[in-house]
């Protein structure tokens, strides 16, 4: 018997195969490109990416009191809906409180704009939000 007998007895055996559930799964390797960022900074970038929520806030004005929560909802980006219905009765403090609105929206750098023809409501807008014509 020689050398290479040997080897021709071993290639004419035939091979069992291995059942699936006795083979070994292959262990994926962890990928070493792949950067593990920690806690804080993933806590930080969630922050930072957290959608800003805006509102529609409707406003009843009856007086100059009501001028400062219309200037205030504005300068923190919400859209305002005023309503001047109470003030037909008056017509001279209609016509001063139309004309402060329309001063503090140019001064914010927004834009106003009358939603109904019967009554008196206005729509008010802050700078980054633009009504198309």
């Amino acid at each position: 018997m020689g050398l290479f007998d040997s080897l021709k007895r071993k290639e004419e055996r035939p091979r069992r195969k291995i059942p699936a559930s006795l083979k070994k799964k292959e262990e994926v390797p962890p990928r070493s490109d792949i950067e593990v960022v920690p806690i804080e900074e993933d806590v930080l970038a969630k922050e930072l990416v957290k959608p800003q929520f805006r509102y529609l806030k409707k406003i009843t004005v009856t007086s100059y009191s009501d001028l400062e929560r219309i200037s205030a909802e504005l300068q923190e980006g919400n859209i305002v809906l005023v309503d001047l219905t109470p003030l037909e009765k008056r017509p001279d403090v209609l016509e001063k409180i139309a004309e402060q609105i329309k001063g503090m929206v140019n001064a914010l750098d927004g834009q106003a704009a009358k939603v109904c023809r019967n009554e008196i409501k206005l729509i008010l807008l802050p700078s980054d939000i633009r009504i198309a014509k």
